[in-house]
């Protein structure tokens, strides 16, 4: 039955090339014992050809020239394989492949650390990875609602904080880079992330890199690097719909309770990919809406997009892509106080924010040999935002971002040769930060030498001229340097050390507004972060399945950026901090039970972030919004074909907030820990055309209370149905 699967594939793919020369692979993966294995990424090195297998685990790569090249598996949770082939007949059976399971998160390949496919095991520096089927089995409606999941990571809002980088500032600049396929997704007003601006379903993988980036990928990287890996084009036809639905729960305490009517959140989710000979078409589509728990917090958004992807030659591919986002909510600032802590001030009432995004970028890929490649990409993102917060006219941005990239990556010898240039432009019409320009030039070259099969370094440097407005303009030259030491196979020892920038966001440096009795003021002196980085880490694969990873971490600040309130005028601006420094432990241990299909993930991370006190000369005061623990405890598991899952987050209280927020927001003092239990059940059922999946999740299981940020209560419990349909 298996070779006849096979042989079946191989017609089809014959009769796609009937006027080619070239060949075409085919096979099938499996796991012990002899089960299907679906989703395994194939690459066929020095090409820009690949496959993933499907529900059956068969696979088949069309259009391949007459040579000799390295087949290449790999998926999180199993050992990855390669093998030689040498092609020289227009059918290659390659037969069964079956592959190893290992602990999860052992050994995927990645891309975000050095600009070009390795295996994780070769990195310097921590990454960690979330695959869709994680964030599918969770539910996740944008992509900070997967990253909470994520060990060493927390959320403040729309803050995301890779630990301690980051602590809360509305809306305004971050200091994590996020990309798409590598290519940066930033506004050009905030220089935030935007993380529902892009339709879950079209995500492969998010990879996350912990530390500063910024001698690949420069501002805005000097705490990590956040990479949104998409889909590829599916070689057969293939159609997905997911649709959920849910309500929240209601409050814990009866004075909370604001309405009588029950608060529902629904969404629907569909897409649509195939490959038709040399060109590949992937189109998707969102709608997520959302009543909240809260008073004036309901929201509406739309996400359309896809991408086209065209192979002039198996050496050669362009791909086009494109989204268009259109969001519609209520602003709910802070709360009335902690009696009323579901509603908020009365002048918040009625206000609305009105959002569009649209982005277009393109990638052209040419790949010389196994050891050679070309690749320049180009960005344009449209951000414009409409609100009447305040009362009068309200606020208005309209702001353009554009990036082009050239990279050329070379190996000879035991030299691997990453360079390449990078100019950006950003633009902004707004009466918030008012018409502003901003350029942005940078150079970078990166070479990792492999000494040996057991050592390997890597030595880089970045160099960016950024001129900003009225800030005027600056340039850093930020270096870094890892190394990898494997004394063992399965054990891997790892240093990286590096600096890093950010620049100031025009949001930081010009906004000028009002808003629930908050005055934001200007701050055009603003300079630069600059930031030095350091880890030292433990990869190590054991016997039963497990895997565990250590780093230790330093990160010092000079001209932190931080918002507060001014002494004086009491209103709020951003100031530049004297120096800072973080630092901490990261702990990660995975344990796959095979034989029970059992898994346990559990992650911890301890911060210790403090500024300098000018006055004494020690650091004693604590950074504002950074945790200092946080532990984060996974469970999967199958049983009488159901997929089970259990996530346990703790975040310890803040040691530090601005206290000053109590003159305007009633109990802005109060918080706690946080203990969160959230629990999903799924199952799978396999029709003659088409694959069913149903799940029910509860969110907040034992209704825990806890404040994400001053003056707003976290989500509460509630529960989400969800029903996909794959063709």
């Amino acid at each position: 039955m298996n070779r006849l699967l096979v042989v079946v594939w191989f017609i089809f793919g014959l009769l796609g090339f009937a006027r080619s020369q070239n060949a075409v692979l085919a096979g099938r993966l499996l796991e012990d014992p002899a089960s299907p294995l679906a989703g395994v990424n194939i690459y066929l090195e020095g090409t820009v050809l690949g496959a993933a297998s499907d529900d059956n685990g068969l696979f088949v790569i069309r259009g391949v020239p007459f040579g000799q090249y390295r087949l290449r598996f790999s998926m999180i949770g199993y050992a990855n394989y390669d093998t030689l082939i040498q092609v020289a007949q227009t059918l290659i059976d390659i037969g069964s492949v079956t592959l190893r399971p290992v602990a999860l998160q052992a050994s995927p390949i990645v891309v975000t650390a050095g600009k070009y496919d390795q295996y994780i095991q070769d990195v310097p520096m921590s990454v960690s990875t979330v695959s869709a089927r994680e964030i599918n089995f969770r539910n996740s409606v944008s992509i900070d609602d997967a990253l909470k999941y994520v060990s060493g990571i927390t959320m403040n809002a729309d803050q995301v904080n890779i630990r301690g980088s980051n602590g809360y500032s509305y809306g305004v600049g971050s200091r994590v880079m996020m990309l798409i396929d590598g290519i940066p997704y930033i506004t050009g007003d905030t220089q935030g992330l935007i993380y529902n601006a892009l339709p879950m379903n079209r995500i492969e993988r998010l990879e996350i890199l912990k530390g500063a980036g910024s001698s690949l990928y420069g501002s805005n990287a000097i705490g990590g690097v956040i990479n949104v890996i998409t889909k590829p084009v599916s070689e057969q036809a293939e159609m997905n719909l997911k649709l959920y639905g849910g309500w929240y729960d209601d409050p814990h305490y009866d004075q909370w309770k604001w309405s009588d009517q029950s608060r529902f959140k629904n969404g629907i989710r569909v897409d649509y990919g195939q490959r038709f000979d040399r060109i590949g078409l992937r189109l998707d589509f969102s709608r997520d809406e959302d009543d909240s728990y809260r008073k004036n917090d309901w929201s509406m958004r739309y996400n359309a997009g896809g991408k086209l992807e065209f192979d002039p030659s198996p050496f050669d591919r362009i791909t086009v892509s494109g989204n268009f986002m259109d969001t519609k909510r209520e602003n709910f600032l802070y709360w009335k106080n902690l009696t009323f802590a579901l509603e908020p001030d009365d002048d918040q009432l009625g206000e609305r924010v009105h959002t569009q995004r649209y982005f277009i970028s393109s990638i052209y890929r040419r790949i010389f040999g196994e050891r050679e490649f070309l690749k320049a990409n180009v960005i344009w993102y449209k951000n414009r935002f409409d609100d009447d917060v305040g009362g009068g006219e309200g606020n208005h941005s309209r702001s353009d971002f554009l990036n082009l990239e050239v990279q050329y990556n070379h190996q000879f010898g035991v030299h691997y040769l990453v360079s390449g240039i990078t100019p950006s432009y950003s633009k902004v019409a707004s009466n918030l930060f008012g018409d502003r320009e901003g350029y942005n030039f940078a150079v970078y070259l990166q070479d990792e030498v492999k000494f040996s099969d057991l050592v390997a370094a890597t030595l880089g440097a970045r160099l960016d001229y950024f001129n900003i407005d009225e800030l005027g303009s600056d340039q850093r030259v930020n270096p870094k340097f890892g190394m990898t030491y494997k004394p063992y196979d399965d054990t891997v020892l790892r240093f990286s050390a590096g600096t890093g920038f950010r620049a100031p966001s025009m949001a930081e440096a010009f906004t000028s507004t009002a808003a629930g009795g908050l005055i934001v003021e200007p701050n055009p002196d603003l300079k630069a972060e600059r930031s030095f980085s350091g880890e030292i880490g433990w990869n190590q694969l054991l016997e039963w399945q497990m895997y565990f990873q250590l780093a230790l971490f330093y990160n010092y600040y000079w001209d932190l950026i931080e918002g507060g309130f001014q002494k004086t005028t009491g209103n709020i601006r951003f100031e530049n901090i004297t120096e800072a420094r973080v630092y901490g432990l990261e702990i990660n241990h995975n344990w796959k039970v095979i034989g029970e299909t059992l898994t346990f993930n559990t992650g911890y991370t301890y911060v210790n972030a403090s500024e300098l006190d000018t006055l004494t000369g020690k650091f004693d005061q604590y950074l504002k919004y950074r945790p200092r623990h946080v532990l984060y405890l996974t469970a999967k598991s199958a049983v009488f074909g159901f997929e089970l899952g259990l996530d346990y987050r703790y975040m310890s209280r803040f040691d530090a907030i601005d206290e000053t927020f109590a003159l305007i927001i009633p109990d802005a003092e109060e918080r706690v820990a946080a203990h969160l239990v959230d629990l999903r059940i799924a199952r799978r059922i396999d029709l003659d055309l088409l694959t069913l999946e149903l799940s029910l999740q509860v969110n907040n299981l034992l209704q825990y209370n806890y404040v994400d940020v001053i003056g707003t209560i976290a989500p509460i419990r509630n529960y989400i149905l969800t029903l996909e349909t794959v063709y």
